[in-house]
């Protein structure tokens, strides 16, 4: 037998037995699944991660830890198990009181990461002593992996800020892992002694999908602009209605209807969607659609796709609008929104065009008539994003899949057309 014959079979028999042996990857994301509870930006990062490594290893050999786990097999089509966000505080407590309880969650830690390969924190739920329930329970789950051995991987994350404590446990578990994915690299990198690595928030890659409810939104209310608001702390109802009043008066002002995309709406009703009943009555008689209830964030990206315009207090909102071309004004409330609202703009290599809720009466109207007369600028940073920057974000999960660093997978083009 010829030596170039017996090199292909012996490649063929490699790449059936990788086939065979695809790692089982562990994945953690703060998220529910399609449902009353449905947060759109944890989602949409994770939907994300869990298409791209569904390509690469077979969704099969994924599992997913959620505080809520009961929707996200039919949701996204992957098993899950129920994983707490227990502050160590409260663990050593049931220690004291329940020691079985105690034994059983340590138990269920190391069984999950023992019958996983690898393990993957996607973006949603960050690793940061703001949610301190969420980040001690993910670093007990990471020293368990580190002493079993397991490869771990961090994905579009926001790394910091932490406490002096906080601070002690991340630099002791975080430097092993094998990647640390961020999205705002100037911030995360100062957070941590291990070296971190710069890539697009994910969602900017997530799959434009209409359903059938939002293509009838989009054809009804043409042409329309994309409003997202919500009520942070530090806004009372009167500071609401003041905003609202606003962006009613600048988007009217550009003959556009309005499509309020909520992104959080505990027990179905409340926050985004209780917000959008309380501020309607503004638009009298003008063009006004509450898209309720909230639908998966691919979705609400189609629908964002086909707006003229963004307005938005949410940060992944305007991920949306970026990442699509979509002309977008963010509004922010505080030095931390601030940060994160300009970051999504200069990510992209675009001017930050954002305001403050105490300047929004003068600054919102002139910020609507430049992003709109950039249209070119917004549509080219978004195709910018489809070249380098979609496989520096694709990096990590190439290595999950054991593949090399450069694979690009293609999106599937029915539903990811170009900008």
């Amino acid at each position: 037998m010829a030596q170039p014959e017996k090199e292909f079979q012996s490649l063929d028999r490699t790449l059936a037995k990788r086939k065979m042996k695809m790692p089982r990857i562990l994945m953690l994301s703060d998220i529910t699944g399609l449902g009353p509870e449905y947060h759109v930006g944890d989602e949409a990062m994770a939907e994300v991660a869990i298409e791209r490594l569904g390509k690469r290893v077979g969704k099969h050999n994924l599992i997913l830890g959620c505080t809520e786990p009961a929707k996200v097999p039919e949701t996204y089509g992957i098993n899950a198990f129920a994983f707490y966000h227990i502050p160590d505080e409260q663990l050593s407590r049931l220690l004291r009181r329940k020691p079985l309880s105690y034994l059983k969650a340590i138990a269920t830690n190391v069984y999950q990461v023992l019958r996983c390969d690898k393990i993957v924190i996607c973006g949603g739920g960050n690793m940061t002593s703001v949610w301190p329930g969420v980040l001690e329970a993910r670093l007990r789950l990471l020293k368990i992996a580190n002493l079993l051995r397991k490869d771990v991987y961090l994905v579009s994350q926001t790394i910091g800020p932490y406490t002096d404590s906080h601070r002690k446990k991340v630099d002791d578990i975080l430097p092993k892992a094998k990647w640390i994915g961020v999205r705002d690299i100037h911030f995360s990198q100062t957070q941590v002694s291990a070296p971190v690595h710069f890539a697009l928030d994910d969602a900017c890659y997530l799959e434009k999908k209409h359903n059938e409810t939002t293509r009838d939104i989009s054809s009804r209310n043409q042409p329309f602009a994309c409003v997202s608001m919500r009520k942070f702390g530090g806004m009372d109802d009167q500071a609401v209605i003041r905003v609202a009043g606003v962006i009613e008066h600048a988007v009217r002002a550009q003959n556009l209807g309005t499509v309020f995309i909520p992104h959080h709406a505990p027990k179905g009703t409340e926050g985004d969607i209780k917000l959008a009943n309380q501020i309607k009555h503004l638009w009298q008689n003008e063009h006004f659609e509450l898209v309720n209830p909230i639908p998966l964030a691919s979705t609400l990206k189609a629908l964002t796709a086909d707006s003229q315009l963004v307005v938005s207090m949410r940060y992944h909102q305007l991920i949306f609008a970026l990442s699509t071309g979509v002309p977008a004004v963010g509004v922010y409330v505080d030095e931390y929104t601030q940060a994160k609202l300009r970051g999504s703009f200069e990510a992209l290599g675009l001017k930050p065009l954002v305001t403050s809720i105490s300047d929004i009466e003068t600054g919102l109207e002139p910020l609507i008539e430049e992003a709109l007369s950039s249209r070119a600028d917004f549509i080219a940073a978004a195709k910018m994003i489809q070249q380098e920057a979609r496989q520096q974000s694709e990096r990590p999960y190439n290595l999950l899949a054991g593949m090399p660093e450069s694979t690009a997978i293609q999106p599937h083009r029915e539903v990811t057309e170009d900008v």
